[in-house]
């Protein structure tokens, strides 16, 4: 075990942590997430050990793996305390979950565009044992991050009576009548900051600001409409979505003035203005939910409210039909719109035979069904996440850890662009339409919920 390195050590015992929930106040033991995780890390031990990799030694798998556990353990603990009522812990997630994907985003965006080595890559992809070893340590990196993560976010909730309409401690509400404040006065004393000792830069970060703002205000609105039960709002709030991320990612890749690719100098900006956003996006949620009664669990006991709303359909046909112009005629569009056409760099490399139109009209179409299959893993593992079967969200990581590795090359080699615009609207929001009805289902069947009563709490 010598060669596994300190960060075998430091991913055991956070696994570990979680048999200490039981001999906390209000906690309690989940045994199938224990199990899980530690058969997990006990089949990465014996895949480090046993397939070597050239110039990848055991102890670097393991780093990878404590990174990625890291990494989702925040993605969860942001998601769940997203859907509850305390801006304090809201704001206390998502510091460290934005922050690490900015991070996280730029070292894969070093790699692949100015290093050009995922183009090389590509070219000559295969799912050799490197790759799939990777893609291994990778899945169980989300699994055991987001297990352990959902295991810790659920004792808070139950140590702080922290629910979806309501907040029991009288401490934590305290703190939550001072976040918003707290918040909204970060973003001039940020600005100031930046005027005052980098001026230069100032142009950029008003942009990666109010960018921020837009596309994680949206992004919280819509990732708790999506944990309710109503199918039409979150396809309205996901095509929004998908264009503020699209053009706020573009621009850290591309068009900041200061050069380089999401330059690190702008990594406080982007995460003082998303975690300001994410809260202001839940706050105005919440407000929306009270006002259209949007009900979370009613179909976990029986009763299907929404079964007669059907006016999402006709947006998602509109875009349906929008997008299979812009795939024929794209290029015509883009040139009318005075946008220069890119090449789109796929995974996988499409046959010689199709040609110059079909090539590019094929690209775009798989464009689009990459964000529809991502918005679909990453729906099903957020419901699942934020509700209280282990088994359930166990499951829903696998598919999302693959898809989450897989996907971010894709993501970032397209993002100098605005082509895929279209085909990510309708993707993002049809898989998340998708991925909601059939989370419902498995949700009913299991009686799966986000806020568990103390005297049924199910593992």
């Amino acid at each position: 075990m010598s060669g596994l390195g300190s960060f075998f050590v430091f991913t055991l015992l956070g696994i570990a942590s979680v048999g200490l929930i039981g001999l906390l106040p209000k906690g309690k033991l989940d045994v199938s997430s224990l199990v899980i995780c530690g058969l997990t890390f006990l089949g990465i031990i014996v895949l480090a050990l046993v397939v070597p990799l050239p110039g990848i030694p055991p102890s670097v798998l393991m780093q990878f793996l404590f990174f990625q556990c890291l990494l989702f353990f925040s993605f969860v603990a942001v998601s769940r305390m997203r859907q509850r009522k305390s801006q304090f812990l809201h704001a206390l997630a998502s510091i460290p979950s934005n922050a690490q994907w900015f991070i996280t985003m730029w070292i894969l965006s070093e790699l692949y565009l100015v290093n050009q080595y995922a183009q090389d890559v590509l070219k000559s992809m295969s799912f050799g044992q490197e790759f799939l070893v990777l893609l291994a340590v990778a899945v169980a990196g989300a699994l055991i991050g987001r297990l352990v993560g959902a295991q810790w976010m659920q004792w808070v909730e139950a140590r702080w009576e922290v629910r979806t309409e309501s907040v029991g401690s009288a401490g934590l509400r305290k703190l939550d009548s001072y976040t918003l404040k707290t918040l909204l006065w970060s973003v001039p004393v940020c600005l100031l900051g930046y005027l005052f000792f980098v001026p230069h830069l100032i142009l950029d970060v008003v942009i990666v600001m109010v960018l921020g703002l837009a596309q994680n205000g949206i992004y919280a609105l819509n990732a708790r409409l999506a944990n309710r039960d109503h199918p039409g709002w979150p396809v309205v709030t996901g095509l929004i979505g998908s264009i503020v991320f699209m053009i706020h990612w573009a621009f850290l890749i591309s068009y900041t003035t200061v050069g380089g690719v999401m330059p690190l100098v702008l990594l406080i900006p982007y995460t003082i203005a998303t975690v300001v956003g994410s809260n202001l996006g839940a706050l105005f949620s919440m407000g929306v939910e009270q006002k259209l009664k949007l009900k979370a669990d009613a179909h976990v006991r029986g009763k299907d409210v929404y079964k007669d709303v059907t006016w999402h359909r006709k947006i998602l046909w509109a875009t349906a039909v929008l997008s299979l112009v812009y795939v024929i005629w794209n290029e015509s569009i883009l040139s009318a719109l005075g946008i220069g056409a890119s090449a789109i760099i796929l995974p996988i490399a499409l046959p010689e035979w199709l040609g110059g139109d079909i090539l590019r009209s094929s690209a775009l179409a798989i464009g689009g069904l990459l964000f529809f299959i991502s918005n679909i893993t990453h729906t099903l593992s957020s419901r699942a996440g934020n509700r209280n079967n282990a088994l359930y969200h166990a499951v829903t990581c696998i598919p999302h850890g693959i898809v989450y590795f897989s996907v971010g090359t894709f993501v970032i080699l397209n993002a100098r662009f605005v082509d895929l615009i279209p085909l990510a609207m309708l993707g993002s929001a049809l898989g998340q339409l998708w991925a909601q009805q059939l989370s419902m289902r498995i949700e009913k069947s299991l009686v799966s919920v986000m806020d568990v009563e103390a005297k049924s709490v199910k593992s």
